[in-house]
């Protein structure tokens, strides 16, 4: 990736820093929009004598006309409610931003401000015309819109093919020849052969509806992103800042180190922590791996399995509760369901998947003979460092809380950052300085601005595949499917997941399949929020599935290891993930038992359509897959590693596998048969160790 590659004195990196800054600023104020008028109402209340005699309108022409409601009422409606720049202000940032910081050589430099220059008249023109539309016109294209949108297109493609590489912008151009060449294609083609349509309708379809009205970059995507996700980028960005980071690995090593193979579980341990914070694959092995793959390394792990480690470890953070990856605000839009609900419905899986990435560390590091971290690498924490971890506590404390009795995700995101910057600034003295504050600021600025790019092409690849007709088709056809047993269809759907995801981000994937189940979902016969995380898990596993594995490729040369075997190495290590969402599918106690929770806490379980009743399933259900997850994947582990206390037959092999898949089956009679099975396995190949001295594994030092 080039963002950010610009030198750092050089001008247009100033100017950059600025927008970053500012755009930060933006996000946080939008972000503060509900607290604020909170605040508002509260303060006209305490400052009116007599105000809970008054008649509900009068309450209601106070808060209109007080000095104070009034002037919070005209921002409101100039800044944060217009389309026009709730939708526009994220682009143009983004866009601008990126194009500032895009080329360091001296040669390409003119072309930073070039795409800056395009990117403010394209964006401050279609800004302008839907404060238009938005008081009341009817959208349509003019002729300038047929110069701008190809403009602003091309700048949106090129920053995604030079920040992210060219796979998604091919992708993208690829849809775009499709929807003017669909009705050219032969027969034979299938569901690609489209309706034939001049050239000139389909421009003006493609203007019409990108540019004139809300769709393309425009789409929900950026709704989703730009109204929930880019607060939870800044919350993030400042307690990294802050020096949390730090801390965090620190925690990792004490919590972990003490385990055979410590070195790789720290990594786990910190992607996971991290997962809390970021949810976000590529960020997560770029921060955290440049300090956890050399420790694995160092330890007696080959290089391909260290960032292997790192990539499936950093994977999980997408669907770790409370701040899961972008994709998850994705689902709460599309199916129409609070946020909140989603990130309970993820703690058990989050569970499960690390859970699984664990052992198969620990089998793998018993094989390699690799044991605990020496303890002078582990030291303890000072006192000050305990009281430090409050960092962490209090600000996903207070953000989980707004999370559960609200479903306001902005508010509940603002109050979050509200509470790690005065952490922070609390408990981490050398944070309390103006280069410190603003860095922190830029740096979230910067990120949001990487990820508005990258939100704007899947905006626009989803709009393609929507207006080419395709997705229609490709719904008929799952449709279709859909009539067959349940497993088949489950199959099709994470194929289809993992192939779109290899070269594309979660977000996209995750968009395309939906698309094509909107009218066979309800055929499925599993509820709408289950088959929608089923895709999602399939979607953010595609990050680690060869043969393009992004967070595998983006870990193998910090390792010095090669990207397909790492890729291959994290598919393996994450081997949890591919089960999880099959499990889940065939035992509903996994996402919706927890949603309890809610009546726990006084607030409401939903009745949504798009959820299974939690209390229509039992807790004996629920603990019943949880334990049988466990031994399963002890059994699945141990059996791609070859090796528990001592190395294992190929039959013992063989059948730890068959025992552990099908012990997770739905229906008890093979299950149980199944776990008896695999707990046997397990006895005997222990008291085969001790009768034959299998070799404990030896100290890292060692290695």
């Amino acid at each position: 990736m080039s963002f950010g590659a610009t030198a750092p004195n050089a001008p247009e990196r100033r100017i950059a820093d600025i927008l970053a800054v500012l755009f930060a600023l933006v996000i946080l104020l939008y972000a503060a929009g509900g607290p604020i008028s909170d605040f508002v109402r509260w303060f006209i209340e305490a400052t009116t004598a007599d105000f809970e005699e008054l008649s509900r309108r009068d309450q209601r022409v106070l808060l209109r006309e007080h000095w104070l409601g009034a002037a919070w009422r005209a921002v409101e409606r100039g800044f944060l409610q217009p389309t026009g720049l709730i939708l526009g202000l994220p682009i143009l940032f983004g866009l601008v931003i990126s194009s500032l910081t895009l080329h360091d050589r001296p040669g390409l430099r003119w072309l930073n401000w070039l795409l800056a220059i395009v990117s403010i008249v394209t964006l401050t023109q279609w800004i302008v015309g839907v404060f238009a539309t938005d008081a009341g016109l009817l959208p349509s294209a003019d002729p300038i819109d047929f110069v701008i949108f190809p403009l602003a297109s091309a700048v949106t493609l090129y920053l995604t093919w030079r920040m992210f590489g060219g796979f998604i912008a091919a992708f993208c151009l690829f849809w775009v020849i499709y929807l003017f060449l669909r009705g050219d294609l032969p027969s034979w083609m299938g569901i690609l052969q489209g309706s034939d349509a001049p050239f000139d309708q389909n421009l003006r379809a493609m203007v019409q509806n990108f540019w004139s009205q809300t769709g393309g970059m425009f789409g929900q995507p950026i709704q989703v992103v730009s109204g929930n996700v880019l607060i939870f980028i800044v919350f993030g960005a400042v307690l990294m800042a802050s020096g949390a980071g730090d801390l965090l690995m620190k925690i990792a090593n004490r919590l972990t180190g003490g385990f055979i193979g410590g070195a790789a579980h720290a990594s786990v341990a910190s992607s996971a922590l991290f997962g809390t914070l970021s949810g976000a694959a590529i960020s997560n092995v770029v921060s955290t791996g440049v300090m956890t793959i050399p420790v694995i390394k160092r330890a007696g792990f080959r290089p391909a399995f260290a960032g292997a480690v790192e990539a499936a470890a950093s994977t999980g953070g997408q669907i770790m509760p409370p701040v899961m990856g972008v994709v998850a605000f994705f689902v709460a839009g599309q199916i129409g369901l609070e946020y909140r609900y989603i990130v309970v419905a993820a703690i058990l899986p989050a569970f499960m998947y690390y859970l699984g990435t664990f052992m198969a560390v620990y089998f793998e590091a018993r094989r390699a003979g690799v044991g605990a971290l020496p303890a002078d690498q582990r030291p303890g924490l000072t006192g000050r460092e305990y009281r430090q971890c409050l960092v962490f506590i209090i600000p996903l404390g207070v953000l989980s809380t707004f999370l559960f009795i609200q479903p306001s995700v902005p508010k509940a995101g603002f109050y979050g950052f509200v509470a790690a910057l005065v952490t922070s600034l609390a408990l981490f003295p050398e944070f309390r300085n103006r280069s410190r504050l603003w860095h922190a600021f830029a740096d979230a600025g910067r990120m949001s601005a990487s990820i508005v790019v990258i939100v704007a092409a899947i905006g626009l690849i989803v709009g393609l595949i929507q207006l080419s007709g395709f997705a229609g088709r490709l719904s008929l056809l799952l449709a279709q499917l859909a009539d067959g047993p349940l497993f088949i269809v489950l199959i099709v759907v994470a194929l289809g997941s993992i192939v779109l995801g290899m070269g594309l981000p979660p977000g996209a994937t995750y968009f395309i399949i939906v698309i094509a189940l909107s009218s066979g979902i309800e055929a499925v016969g599993i509820p709408e929020l289950t088959l929608h995380l089923f895709v999602v898990f399939f979607a953010v596993m595609s990050t680690v599935t060869p043969p393009v594995a992004l967070a595998a490729f983006a870990a193998a040369p910090i390792a010095g290891a090669d990207p397909i075997k790492t890729g291959f190495a994290a598919a393996k290590i994450g081997l949890a993930g591919f089960l999880i969402p099959f499990v889940f599918a065939y035992h509903p106690a996994v996402l919706y038992k927890l949603q309890v929770l809610f009546a726990w806490f006084g607030s409401e379980v939903s009745s949504s359509a798009t959820m299974m009743d939690p209390y229509a399933i039992s807790w004996f259900a629920f603990f019943w897959i949880v334990a049988a997850f466990i031994l399963a994947m002890w059994l699945l582990s141990s059996a791609l590693a070859g090796h528990e206390r001592g190395p294992l037959t190929p039959l013992e092999r063989a059948l730890r596998v068959a025992a552990g898949l099908v012990m997770l089956a739905p229906q008890m009679a093979y299950a149980l048969p199944a776990a008896g099975l695999g707990i046997a396995l397990i006895l005997f190949h222990r008291i085969k160790g001790a009768g034959d001295g299998s070799p404990q594994p030896r100290g890292s030092t060692a290695a």
